[in-house]
């Protein structure tokens, strides 16, 4: 059996369980289930072809473009921002200093907070990893018009919007 046919066989076997253990709008399950495999698919995709031959990791890249979009940002607001927990953001600004892509430097008036900001070796890698991952965007998304495109992120734009309740 191909990896394709067992895909299509996963989504069929688990929607029967669901069905059968749980009174629930199959619907849903269904747009739950695509949807998350889809970002699923394309994001270990991206990191195996654009990120990790690069030396990064998902996490990496999120920290290195959250940066290079806002500026210096304090360790919790990069997390807040790129998704991710504060111990995950420790990690890898640790991997990531270690690497000079990123430096950590103290607040004058509170030497408490600490301020991560890209270097330039961070700025260069971050812009190449993008333009990598961007390939594999056009690449991805041509299986839809750009009318189906933009109709697809207004509809994502909306799950954003509502609460997580």
């Amino acid at each position: 059996m191909t990896d394709d046919k067992r895909d299509d066989r996963f989504l069929e076997l688990a929607t029967d369980q669901v069905s059968r253990a749980l009174d629930t709008d199959l619907g849903l399950f269904h747009l739950s289930f695509v949807m998350t495999r889809a970002a699923n698919r394309f994001n270990r995709y991206v990191e195996s072809t654009a990120h990790r031959p690069r030396g990064l990791t998902t996490a990496g890249f999120r920290v290195l473009f959250t940066l290079w979009s806002c500026g210096p940002l304090e360790a919790h607001r990069i997390a807040l921002l790129a998704g991710l927990s504060r111990a995950s953001v420790s990690s890898v600004v640790n991997t990531l200093e270690r690497n000079g892509h990123v430096e950590r430097s103290r607040q004058q008036d509170d030497r408490r907070l600490v301020t991560v900001s890209l270097t330039l070796s961070g700025e260069k890698l971050v812009l190449e990893a993008y333009a990598a991952q961007h390939e594999i965007e056009k690449s991805q998304y041509t299986v839809l018009s750009a009318d189906e495109q933009r109709t697809l992120t207004d509809l994502l734009d909306r799950l954003l919007e509502a609460p997580l309740e």
